[in-house]
């Protein structure tokens, strides 16, 4: 879902995976060649922990605020949780998403990539997510067949996204002119698609990502400057502290704003992004102020993340090449016990099994990570669709 990962023995392709450490340094006395002076094949380059540890926390936290959806109208607690969860996360997958997706700014070869990673899987998923809604409903509309539904609005957003790359990379202020363009776009008649919607209104995130400044030089220009925003908040050891502090103070005020008796309770199209200023009873300056607010809390609550995040490897830390998997099946879990109504049993709206079906959700995240998954779902998610592509004739 951040770029479209490869499994391990599957070298992610350019751009798409997070970004690899710089191949080890020769060793004293070597220039990179052997000790004969023969040319030697580079150090394969590793995978950096730390991206991978976010896209594994943030595909755990898609999972869980799919879940508490369910709850929030009947536990303060869930909705809480899930408030303070969707002020950030999905502006943050599609920040991350951007900030792996630079390679389309660069080559035109690499919209190649486009059809087998996010199309194909896009027409697979969509079917079978219609198809759980057609059972549910009885009802099945041919015309309804491949607009987006659920979670596949990503997708779509992302092709957009990825194809609108070049045109940033021209722009004196990048990130000032796609805030500008949300916030204008909240008026657009197109606002009734949830998806375009979306798009219109995360696209900061993605130019954010495609644009910052990243390296421990990046933010200089050049050699002797500091890091980049992203490599100073992993790189300080007091930052993680800080971050987790802001995301655990983020509940109680969560709690507090959305039982409406302090402040005003927030409309819920703001934090879903989907809906436009029309459609949530905003006049356009009132839209503009919230949308402005919104981008705020998800830029705050989004670096307190990315600062908390465990920078080592860990046991989880393979899992997040695998966030596709993740993205794309948990809704064929889910989305049956919510419309069979196994989750509004009197248990799972007790604090026993709201605390039950988190760790539920919890453990079908992971183990929709598994290589016996992985192997089954391949065909869908990692299709082999290039051959229907035509045969490189280079990159510019």
């Amino acid at each position: 879902m951040t770029g479209i990962l490869r499994p391990p023995q599957h070298p992610p392709p350019s751009g798409d995976g997070p970004p690899a450490a710089a191949p080890d340094a020769p060793a004293p006395g070597t220039t990179g060649a052997g000790a004969t002076g023969d040319r030697t094949a580079p150090a394969p380059r590793q995978r950096d922990a730390y991206f991978d540890n976010v896209k594994f926390f943030l595909i755990m936290l898609v999972v869980l605020g799919h879940v508490w959806e369910v709850f929030r109208k009947d536990s303060n607690a869930a909705n809480a949780a899930y408030t303070v969860v969707y002020a950030f996360h999905m502006p943050l997958f599609v920040f991350v998403s951007g900030y792996f997706s630079r390679g389309f700014m660069r080559s035109t070869g690499k919209f190649r990539s486009i059809f087998p990673t996010l199309i194909v899987p896009f027409a697979i998923f969509n079917v079978l997510y219609r198809l759980l809604v057609f059972i549910k409903t009885d009802s099945f509309r041919m015309d309804q067949l491949f607009r987006p539904q659920f979670l596949m609005w990503f997708l779509v957003a992302l092709v957009l996204w990825r194809l609108s790359a070049p045109l940033w990379s021209h722009l004196r202020y990048p990130v000032a002119t796609a805030v500008a363009l949300s916030l204008i776009a909240g008026s657009w008649s197109f606002n009734s698609d949830p998806t375009l919607c979306r798009a219109a209104a995360l696209l900061p995130f993605f130019v954010l990502g495609l644009t910052i400044a990243s390296g421990p030089s990046a933010a200089a220009g050049g050699a002797g400057g500091g890091p980049g925003p992203v490599e100073a908040l992993r790189s300080r050891g007091w930052t993680r502290w800080a971050g987790g502090f802001v995301l655990l103070a983020a509940l109680p005020v969560a709690y507090v704003w959305e039982r409406g008796t302090v402040v005003p309770k927030i409309e819920h199209g703001v934090r879903l992004w989907n809906r436009g200023y029309e459609q949530m009873g905003f006049s356009m300056p009132e839209g503009m102020s919230y949308r402005l607010l919104a981008m705020a809390f998800a830029l705050v609550l989004g670096a307190a993340f990315l600062a908390a995040v465990p920078r080592g490897r860990a046991w989880y830390t393979r899992l997040g090449t695998r966030t596709m998997y993740v993205y794309l099946l948990h809704g064929l879990a889910i989305k049956p016990l919510q419309y069979g109504g196994v989750l509004d049993g009197r248990f799972f709206q007790s604090p026993a099994g709201l605390v039950l079906v988190t760790a539920g959700g919890l453990a079908l995240g992971v183990v929709l990570t598994t290589p016996p998954v992985v192997r089954l779902t391949r065909w869908a998610i990692e299709p082999e669709a290039r051959r229907l592509l035509k045969p490189a004739q280079g990159t510019t």
